[in-house]
């Protein structure tokens, strides 16, 4: 099941401090923690800050890292672990 099908939310930036912030174009903004990849984890500010959306806003490259996150994969994560937290 594709959690975005007839969903036209998409990524349009992203702001890091201690957590990545994900700021979606309904409005909402997704936070994650760094350790959302092992990757994230253990980068700088600046390997972070160097990023690309990719497929129109439903991912994330981050061109010094090698690495690349959806926008679906960080809604399942987030409902899995908001069930959890609660």
């Amino acid at each position: 099941m594709n959690i975005l099908k007839n969903n036209n939310t998409r990524i349009e930036r992203l702001t890091f401090d201690d957590k990545i912030h994900i700021y979606l174009s309904s409005g909402d903004v997704l936070v994650l923690p760094l350790d959302y990849t092992s990757r994230l984890n253990g980068a700088t500010k600046e390997e972070l800050e160097q990023y690309c959306l990719i497929a129109d806003g439903i991912g994330v490259h981050f061109e010094a890292l090698d690495e690349d996150i959806s926008l679906a994969g960080i809604i399942h994560y987030k409902m899995t672990h908001d069930l959890m937290a609660s």
